[in-house]
Parts: structure tokens; C-alpha cells; sequence
């Protein structure tokens, strides 16, 4: 079984001179029955207000991990404060006693401020000189209840994108509200990761042990969708729609569009949703406007954007409406889970309501609308909550 690619636009036919479309790419990772070798570090917050039982937490997940990795696996462990501490740099889990482990972790106190830029760069360090290979992830769990000590959050993008250029993918967690939730995400977006937030310190146990149990189904190491358009055609904006609903930076190669990907996993399909503007071209024609190719992996895979150009009224009026939805939801969700202020919910609710005008469905506005409503009451930690609920698609989603 091999990986797929395939696209929907949600605009077969277009006019002579071309417009804008949206197009929903899904791919399928082909199954395997081998285990991904797993290069982890743990990146723990030890300042001051990581006692009060946090960091007794911390050890307990960390036991969790333990059980959970293999002979050939890579563990390091990181804390930091004031000031960075390498607890164990990174070595095969088969060459070093348990026991030993969890004592240089029981003997990491918790002081002063946080500097979690300086964290996640040691970190990566210790990753970096460890193999590579398409079933190799890497991954960086990191956890803060505090926020740094000198960087806002668009320094932090940077570092993640130097992360994920060594095959690194950042899993931020941030616990409790007094945390910057906008490195948190700037971290584990930009990085090809996830980002989450942790309601109670015992749920510490669950964020470690899911993933790094993931990490082990990876088939692909961070691989990338590469976006070959003809002359004319623009791509305007992307959006990851899952694993997790994030903006994509594009990137450019020469003249190819490059979007980035977390790690494929075993059967976890993941979704991208672009916009695009289709250039003019002759009636009667059907063209592809942009080739694909998805790059990282062992075979090459690939699609093609085609549109047709006609000025049939009926056919112009033929629509896939769920390919529109899902990038319209996409988007809104993207944006809700950012939103810190009147204004960005006022500019939320707008495009909720332009999109129930242009589609005229109620459903998928409702939910959106719930959410803005629960963010509009809610107190600090639940706001917290729902934003990451917002940025999750469920499997059995109605655009499945």
C-alpha cells in the first residue's frame, strides 16, 4: 500500500478570464507494520511556579515516557529557569539504567524565572547530531506555566523554523494561565508540531504519553507539498485542516510554492486547504493550473489542479460546496484560536457571517458561533481550552 495524494476544487468550470478557487488536498500515508525509531527530548519547566505539585507530575509522565520507549530509541531531558540545565543529553534508552534516569530527574529543583527560548535551543542541540531517516521522529516535548523572560512570541518563530529544519517537530504544551499562549502556539505551529493546552498538572501524564506513543507511527519524516503553478496562477493562502488547524507559511522555490508538513503517520490522513487565483485562458479548454508533488518520502507522489473554462451559465454554477466550507472553517477556526482581543472577535464573527451569506449553510456557522460566544463569556482558563478546541477536526467531520 502506497501513500496518496488527491485534490477537490470547489470550482470545476471557470470563466475566460479565470478566478479564484478553493482546493482541498487529502493525503493518505500508507500503512506499515514497522515501528518509527523515536529521537526525544523532554523540555521541562523548572522555575518557581512549577512546584505545588507540577513538577511531581512531570516525573510521574516522565516514568510513563520510560515505559514506553525502546531499546533504540533517543531520550534527552532538559529543564530550565533562569538558567538551562542539559539533565541527560541524548542516548540510546537500551545503553543507560532507568533508575539512574529518573534520579537525575528527582534531583531537579524548581526556582526562579523562565526562559523557555533558551530551553527549546538546547534541546535542539541535542538532537541534532542523531541520525535521520524517513521512519526516524524527532520531537521535542516541551511544557511551561510561565512566560519567558525576555522574548515576545514573534521571536519564537525563528527558533521553530530552525527546529523544524533539522527534521525536528516542537509538541508545546502550556499548563494553567499564567502562560504566553502565543509561543506555545508559535512554537508547535511553526515547527511542523502541535500545540495544547493542559487543563490539570495530572494531565501532564497524558500529553507525554501520547506523543511520544504517536511518534512511533511516523512513516514520514516532516515531509513537504510541493506546488508547481503555471504562469497566472497565485496561490494566496494555506491552511493545515489536520491533523491540527493551523496557517501555513508558504515558502518559495524559485518558481514552486513549498508547504511544509508535520510527520506522516500511520493512517492518519492529513488535509491541506489552499486559495488560489486561475489565470484566463481560451473557452472550451480544461487546464491544469497547478502540478503537485509530495516530496519526503521514499516513491513519488503526485496530483494536478485542473479547472475547465467555459461560459456555460449552468456549468459556472455548479459548486462543491464542502471543499468551500472546509476552507472557510479552516480559516475562521485558524483565526478564532488567536484571537486575544474585541477586535480580532469582531473580525472572527464577520467572516462567520459572510460565510453563512455565501453558502447559506447554518450548521457549520452555528458551531463556529458557539465558540466565539464561549470565548466572549468564558473566564481565562476556559478561553484557553476552547481556543485549542477550535483548532481540532474531529474524525466523522460533516466535509468527510
Amino acid at each position: 500500500m502506497t501513500t496518496t495524494i488527491s485534490q477537490t476544487v470547489n470550482r470545476p468550470y471557470v470563466p475566460e478570464q479565470g478566478g479564484g478557487i478553493s482546493c482541498e488536498f487529502v493525503i493518505e500515508p500508507e500503512g506499515s507494520d514497522e515501528t518509527a525509531e523515536r529521537h526525544i527530548s523532554m523540555c521541562v519547566d523548572s522555575s518557581g511556579s512549577m512546584g505545588y505539585g507540577k513538577m511531581r507530575q512531570v516525573r510521574d509522565a516522565a516514568e510513563l515516557v520510560f515505559g514506553l520507549l525502546n531499546d533504540d530509541d533517543y531520550l534527552s531531558i532538559v529543564t530550565f529557569d533562569n538558567e538551562v540545565e542539559v539533565v541527560m543529553d541524548a542516548t540510546r534508552w537500551g545503553d543507560i539504567d532507568r533508575e539512574e534516569v529518573q534520579e537525575r530527574l528527582d534531583a531537579v529543583d524548581t526556582r526562579g524565572g523562565t526562559d523557555i527560548y533558551a530551553g527549546v535551543e538546547t534541546a535542539k542541540k541535542t538532537l541534532r547530531e542523531l541520525p535521520e531517516g524517513n521512519q526516524i521522529s524527532k520531537r521535542i516535548l516541551l511544557l511551561s506555566d510561565g512566560r519567558d523572560l525576555n522574548r515576545k512570541s514573534p521571536e519564537f518563530e525563528p527558533l521553530a523554523k530552525a527546529v523544524a529544519d533539522g527534521g525536528i517537530s516542537i509538541y508545546s504544551a502550556g499548563i494553567g494561565t499564567n502562560y504566553d499562549q502565543d509561543i506555545i502556539r508559535t512554537l508547535g505551529e511553526h515547527s511542523q508540531g502541535r500545540w495544547t493546552h493542559v487543563d490539570k498538572p495530572v494531565d501532564i501524564r497524558s500529553f507525554f504519553g501520547d506523543v511520544v506513543e504517536e511518534a512511533s507511527t511516523v512513516v514520514a519524516n516532516n515531509p513537504r507539498l510541493v506546488i508547481d503553478p503555471i504562469p497566472g496562477c497565485e496561490i494566496a493562502e494555506a491552511y493545515r485542516r489536520r491533523p491540527q488547524v493551523q496557517q501555513v507559511d508558504l515558502e518559495y522555490d524559485g518558481d514552486s510554492v513549498v508547504v511544509r508538513l508535520p510527520d506522516l503517520q500511520n493512517h492518519e490522513n492529513q488535509k491541506i486547504v489552499l486559495k488560489m487565483d486561475a489565470p484566463g485562458h481560451d473557452v472550451g479548454t480544461t487546464e491544469a493550473i497547478a502540478d503537485v508533488e509530495l516530496q519526503g518520502l521514499s516513491e513519488t507522489v503526485s496530483t494536478a489542479v485542473e479547472v475547465s473554462y467555459t461560459d456555460d451559465e449552468e456549468k459556472l454554477a455548479q459548486k462543491q460546496s464542502d471543499t468551500f466550507l472546509a476552507y472557510r472553517d479552516t480559516k475562521i477556526r485558524s483565526q478564532l484560536a488567536q484571537a486575544d482581543s474585541e477586535d480580532d472577535l469582531e473580525e472572527v464573527k464577520e467572516l462567520i457571517d459572510e460565510t453563512e451569506i455565501i453558502t447559506e449553510d447554518t450548521s457549520v456557522v452555528d458551531d463556529l458561533r458557539q465558540d466565539v460566544t464561549r470565548i466572549e463569556g468564558g473566564d481565562e482558563e476556559k478561553v484557553r481550552k476552547v481556543q485549542e478546541n477550535t483548532t481540532v477536526v474531529y474524525d466523522g467531520s460533516r466535509f468527510d
